[in-house]
Protein backbone atom coordinates (compact mmCIF):
# COMPACT_ATOMS: atom_id res chain seq x y z
CA UNK A 1 0.00 0.00 0.00
CA UNK A 2 1.60 3.21 -1.14
CA UNK A 3 0.51 6.63 -0.10
CA UNK A 4 0.83 9.17 -2.79
CA UNK A 5 1.14 12.81 -1.86
CA UNK A 6 -1.04 15.07 -3.92
CA UNK A 7 0.18 18.41 -5.06
CA UNK A 8 -2.17 21.34 -4.71
CA UNK A 9 -1.87 23.83 -7.51
CA UNK A 10 -1.16 27.42 -6.63
CA UNK A 11 -4.09 28.48 -8.76
CA UNK A 12 -6.44 26.80 -6.27
CA UNK A 13 -5.16 29.12 -3.53
CA UNK A 14 -5.54 32.11 -5.83
CA UNK A 15 -9.06 31.01 -6.78
CA UNK A 16 -9.93 30.82 -3.09
CA UNK A 17 -8.55 34.31 -2.55
CA UNK A 18 -10.36 35.65 -5.62
CA UNK A 19 -13.65 34.21 -4.39
CA UNK A 20 -13.11 35.80 -0.98
CA UNK A 21 -12.38 39.19 -2.56
CA UNK A 22 -15.47 38.99 -4.77
CA UNK A 23 -17.69 38.26 -1.77
CA UNK A 24 -16.08 41.11 0.17
CA UNK A 25 -16.63 43.46 -2.78
CA UNK A 26 -20.29 42.50 -2.87
CA UNK A 27 -20.55 42.98 0.88
CA UNK A 28 -19.02 46.45 0.72
CA UNK A 29 -21.32 47.42 -2.16
CA UNK A 30 -24.43 46.30 -0.29
CA UNK A 31 -23.19 48.04 2.86
CA UNK A 32 -22.65 51.26 0.90
CA UNK A 33 -26.15 51.13 -0.56
CA UNK A 34 -27.54 50.51 2.93
CA UNK A 35 -25.62 53.48 4.34
CA UNK A 36 -26.88 55.72 1.54
CA UNK A 37 -30.48 54.61 2.09
CA UNK A 38 -30.14 55.20 5.82
CA UNK A 39 -28.75 58.68 5.26
CA UNK A 40 -31.54 59.60 2.85
CA UNK A 41 -34.17 58.26 5.23
CA UNK A 42 -32.70 60.23 8.13
CA UNK A 43 -32.61 63.42 6.08
CA UNK A 44 -36.20 62.90 4.89
CA UNK A 45 -37.38 62.16 8.41
CA UNK A 46 -35.82 65.33 9.84
CA UNK A 47 -36.27 67.87 7.06
CA UNK A 48 -39.14 67.00 4.74
CA UNK A 49 -42.08 66.94 7.11
CA UNK A 50 -44.71 64.45 8.14
CA UNK A 51 -45.52 63.36 4.58
CA UNK A 52 -42.33 61.31 4.49
CA UNK A 53 -42.23 59.75 7.97
CA UNK A 54 -43.80 56.42 6.96
CA UNK A 55 -41.59 56.12 3.90
CA UNK A 56 -38.52 57.03 5.95
CA UNK A 57 -39.31 54.29 8.45
CA UNK A 58 -39.69 51.69 5.68
CA UNK A 59 -36.47 52.91 4.05
CA UNK A 60 -34.61 52.64 7.35
CA UNK A 61 -35.91 49.10 7.87
CA UNK A 62 -34.73 48.13 4.38
CA UNK A 63 -31.35 49.76 4.95
CA UNK A 64 -30.86 47.98 8.28
CA UNK A 65 -31.78 44.67 6.65
CA UNK A 66 -29.28 45.28 3.86
CA UNK A 67 -26.61 46.34 6.37
CA UNK A 68 -27.19 43.13 8.33
CA UNK A 69 -26.85 41.15 5.10
CA UNK A 70 -23.58 42.90 4.32
CA UNK A 71 -22.19 42.05 7.75
CA UNK A 72 -23.29 38.40 7.52
CA UNK A 73 -21.83 38.20 4.01
CA UNK A 74 -18.45 39.55 5.15
CA UNK A 75 -18.28 37.13 8.09
CA UNK A 76 -19.35 34.24 5.85
CA UNK A 77 -16.71 35.13 3.26
CA UNK A 78 -13.98 35.17 5.90
CA UNK A 79 -15.12 31.89 7.41
CA UNK A 80 -15.31 30.13 4.03
CA UNK A 81 -11.93 31.51 2.96
CA UNK A 82 -10.36 30.11 6.13
CA UNK A 83 -12.17 26.75 5.83
CA UNK A 84 -11.22 26.29 2.18
CA UNK A 85 -7.64 27.29 2.93
CA UNK A 86 -7.43 24.53 5.55
CA UNK A 87 -8.79 22.02 3.01
CA UNK A 88 -6.26 23.15 0.42
CA UNK A 89 -3.30 23.01 2.81
CA UNK A 90 -4.31 19.56 4.03
CA UNK A 91 -4.85 18.47 0.40
CA UNK A 92 -8.37 17.27 1.18
CA UNK A 93 -11.08 16.70 -1.38
CA UNK A 94 -13.54 19.13 0.13
CA UNK A 95 -16.42 20.00 0.27
CA UNK A 96 -15.45 23.37 -1.12
CA UNK A 97 -18.88 24.67 -2.01
CA UNK A 98 -21.45 26.36 0.17
CA UNK A 99 -24.96 26.67 -1.18
CA UNK A 100 -27.33 27.59 1.64
CA UNK A 101 -26.08 31.04 2.62
CA UNK A 102 -25.64 32.50 -0.88
CA UNK A 103 -29.20 31.46 -1.74
CA UNK A 104 -30.55 32.96 1.50
CA UNK A 105 -28.60 36.20 1.04
CA UNK A 106 -29.71 36.49 -2.58
CA UNK A 107 -33.32 36.02 -1.53
CA UNK A 108 -33.07 38.67 1.18
CA UNK A 109 -31.39 41.08 -1.22
CA UNK A 110 -34.10 40.54 -3.84
CA UNK A 111 -36.76 41.06 -1.17
CA UNK A 112 -35.15 44.31 0.00
CA UNK A 113 -34.78 45.65 -3.51
CA UNK A 114 -38.36 44.59 -4.27
CA UNK A 115 -39.59 46.66 -1.33
CA UNK A 116 -37.62 49.67 -2.58
CA UNK A 117 -38.94 49.17 -6.12
CA UNK A 118 -42.55 48.76 -4.98
CA UNK A 119 -42.24 51.89 -2.84
CA UNK A 120 -40.97 53.81 -5.84
CA UNK A 121 -43.83 52.44 -7.95
CA UNK A 122 -46.43 53.44 -5.35
CA UNK A 123 -44.84 56.87 -5.18
CA UNK A 124 -45.01 57.20 -8.96
CA UNK A 125 -48.69 56.24 -9.06
CA UNK A 126 -49.59 58.71 -6.29
CA UNK A 127 -51.44 61.67 -7.88
CA UNK A 128 -49.84 64.11 -5.44
CA UNK A 129 -46.44 62.62 -6.09
CA UNK A 130 -45.45 65.18 -8.69
CA UNK A 131 -46.23 68.12 -6.40
CA UNK A 132 -44.30 66.44 -3.61
CA UNK A 133 -41.42 65.79 -5.99
CA UNK A 134 -41.42 69.44 -7.02
CA UNK A 135 -41.40 70.52 -3.34
CA UNK A 136 -38.53 68.11 -2.69
CA UNK A 137 -36.49 69.50 -5.57
CA UNK A 138 -37.04 73.09 -4.46
CA UNK A 139 -36.28 72.22 -0.82
CA UNK A 140 -33.08 70.41 -1.81
CA UNK A 141 -32.06 73.29 -4.04
CA UNK A 142 -32.67 75.71 -1.17
CA UNK A 143 -30.46 73.63 1.11
CA UNK A 144 -27.72 73.76 -1.52
CA UNK A 145 -28.16 77.52 -1.89
CA UNK A 146 -29.51 77.40 -5.44
CA UNK A 147 -32.27 79.71 -6.63
CA UNK A 148 -34.25 77.70 -9.16
CA UNK A 149 -36.75 80.50 -9.79
CA UNK A 150 -33.99 82.77 -11.10
CA UNK A 151 -32.66 80.06 -13.43
CA UNK A 152 -36.00 79.44 -15.17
Amino acid sequence: MTTELRRTDAKAFFANERTFLHWMNTSVTIGSIAAALSGIAGHAHRNWGNDYIERAIVTRAVSLTMLGMAIVMAIWAGYNFHRRNIFLEAKLDGPYDSRALPIMLSGLLLLSLGVVFSGALVRLMDPTGFEALERTIYTSAGVLGLDLEAQV
